[in-house]
């Protein structure tokens, strides 16, 4: 744990979050617009999957028939190369400012708070792996696999509005730290 701790405090330093922030600024500027694009069209008349807190295993497989063959190999290929980096992008931001906020405002044992970061990029690299399965074998149902999925969405975005309060707290109370200690 001690070596997790200290790669923690190595990595969350200011010039790894200048090049986070512009990573994370690329990626909203430039490949999100394309990516929306590349799927948009089978998920018009239906839900995505990454987006939805918990989709029941009937709404997956509705899903799926509704973006059919060559929406299902398109949803694919994104999980497979834009959803690698995307979750990269904003868990580095992410991990990176509450350490550096967290550091200041309250000391290296509440830095240690942003490897919470980590459970939400887990949660969306096995979402992905659950979703790309329920694909590549559609139609037929994988009912534990579905339910797992709708699990682990859910964990997903759970761990998200943790790490979204501990991103918010962290630049508060560092804001709050810095003016009362001047």
């Amino acid at each position: 744990m001690r070596a997790f701790d200290s790669f923690l405090d190595r990595f969350c330093t200011p010039p790894v979050l200048v090049q986070a922030i512009i990573i994370f600024i690329a990626f909203i500027v430039y490949f999100l617009p394309m990516q929306k694009t590349s799927t948009e069209q089978y998920s018009e008349h239906a839900g995505s999957i990454g987006l939805s807190f918990f989709p029941e295993p009937d709404t997956v497989y509705e899903w799926a028939e509704a973006y059919g063959p060559e929406g299902r190999r398109a949803f694919i290929r994104s999980w497979l190369t834009y959803d690698f980096f995307w979750p990269l992008a904003f868990t580095t931001l992410y991990l990176v400012v509450i350490g550096i906020t967290m550091r200041y405002a309250h000391g290296p044992k509440a830095a240690r708070l942003c490897g919470l970061a980590l459970v939400t990029l887990a949660m969306d690299y096995l979402e992905n792996i659950l979703a790309i399965i329920i694909m590549v074998r559609f139609p037929a149902r994988m009912e534990t696999t579905a339910w797992g999925l709708a699990w682990v969405n859910a964990l997903k975005w759970t761990s998200m509005c943790v790490v979204s309060a501990l991103f918010v707290y962290g630049l508060a109370a560092a804001l709050i730290c810095f003016v009362y200690r001047k």
